[in-house]
């Protein structure tokens, strides 16, 4: 494929923004960007519009997406009254079907969206074992890349837990092979909804493993409160005494992490997956992400599966950041639209193949159209993230292939498909 781009944000190491070029895809790999157009039959012709990479979402809960819409009568005051009112009893219905549709459907809204790359989190009890061969299923219809995860927890029972783990297992050893763009890796739910037993037998499989784990980390107080009750501090240093950091960890949220606990977590070299729209829609706090990368940690975003435009979520990101400062200069717009790819990939450990432009990764790209207004290459990230939504997202390419195209659909996936998506979130409501 060679792909003729009117103005081409790479996001290299160099944040490179050049004009009228095309990029050459050869084996799925991106072989060389030169300047001028082509034409030919294998030319995806973009000469008019903004090219970025796919974007990549690295904290998201596809489960989320029947919930939306749902008459539920709940009207939490709290995080936590949030979990149990809601999530919780989302988690206890869900069947296997479920979980696959769930799936399925937001792996569609990612590539209308933009999104080439994403890492979620499951959970469903009910759905073990065997809920991630459903959840691969659903991705695997779609030609999106996914990391996927049961979220160990044992807010019921250590078995239950260990449950969790052998599900993580089971799809990492022997049924992820079968899947072309789907990875397993671990989850701990969080501290407070496990165990000390449940999180080093976590670490052990792991490290065993060589897989990163993901943990919703000091999102809401009660995190916090409950780890000072049973453990005498904070979850970091907790975590830290458990050999917990020790793992390859992907932290979700840190909103209540205060800079000691950041000096702990960059010292271990964790990730960090930012969620601002999620943490606004919660009402938990703003993660202190300037201290995050004052320490040199990495940092990523990701919608939490809230909200599946992340052209949305980098803007959440610039305006509570904005907001903090209580200065309009306050947050480099940009950032987010780092954040949105390169920094998700390396939150992800995929850094060596997608999240920029460049020769020798991956052939992931999203087409934008933003209308007549000139582009400059000086500000170009800035219009992507101030006004780019994905309604103008014209393709999602992924290897070096058009998988969606605006009016077209999603390759792979027909109308009776959504269908389906829509008849069992239906089935879901009155369940609850």
């Amino acid at each position: 494929m060679i792909l003729n781009a009117g103005t081409l944000v790479t996001m290299n190491d160099e944040r490179e923004v050049r004009e009228e070029v095309h990029v050459v895809v050869e084996d799925a790999e991106i072989t060389a960007i030169e300047d001028g157009f082509e034409s030919g039959d294998d030319v995806v012709d973009a000469r008019d519009e903004v090219i970025i990479p796919g974007l990549v979402n690295c904290h998201t809960h596809m489960y989320a997406l029947p919930i939306r819409g749902a008459p539920l009568t709940a009207s939490p005051e709290s995080f936590y009254e949030a979990l149990v009112d809601i999530w919780w009893e989302v988690d206890e219905a869900f069947t296997m079907e479920d979980a696959r549709l769930s799936s399925l459907g937001s792996s569609v809204e990612m590539l209308q969206s933009g999104v080439t790359a994403f890492c979620d989190n499951y959970s469903g009890p009910n759905t073990l074992p065997g809920a991630l061969d459903a959840v691969a299923t659903g991705v695997a219809q779609t030609p999106i890349r996914g990391m996927i995860t049961f979220e160990t927890t044992a807010r019921n029972s250590e078995d239950e837990a260990r449950a969790g783990i052998e599900e993580n297992q089971q799809f990492i050893r022997e049924d992820e092979d079968e899947y072309d763009r789907v990875s397993g890796h671990y989850c701990l739910h969080t501290l407070f909804t496990n165990t000390e037993d449940v999180v080093k037998q976590t670490v052990d499989a792991a490290e065993a493993d060589d897989r990163p784990i993901q943990i919703h980390l000091e999102e809401g107080l009660v995190d916090v409160h409950r780890s000072i009750e049973e453990y005498g501090k904070r979850p970091v240093p907790a975590l830290e005494e458990m050999g917990f950091l020790d793992a390859e960890v992907i932290a979700a949220h840190c909103v209540h992490s205060t800079e000691t606990e950041i000096e702990i977590l960059a010292d271990h070299d964790v990730n960090v997956a930012h969620n601002p729209y999620s943490n606004i829609n919660n009402a938990v706090g703003i993660a202190n992400v300037e201290k995050m990368e004052d320490e040199g940690m990495t940092i990523g975003i990701g919608d939490d599966g809230w909200d599946p435009d992340m052209f949305e979520t980098m803007r959440s990101a610039v305006g509570i950041h904005k907001l903090k400062k209580n200065n309009p200069s306050g947050f480099d717009m940009a950032k987010a639209l780092e954040w949105a790819t390169i920094g998700s990939a390396r939150v992800m450990g995929m850094d060596d193949s997608i999240g920029s432009i460049e020769p020798g990764k991956r052939g992931d790209f999203v087409t934008l159209d933003l209308g007549p207004n000139p582009v400059l290459p000086g500000s170009a990230p800035y219009y992507v993230v101030s006004a780019a939504s994905r309604g103008d997202v014209t393709r999602t390419i992924v290897d070096g292939d058009v998988v969606y195209e605006r009016g077209e659909g999603v390759r792979g996936v027909d109308d009776s498909d959504m269908e389906a998506v829509g008849e069992a979130s239906a089935s879901l409501w009155d369940r609850l």
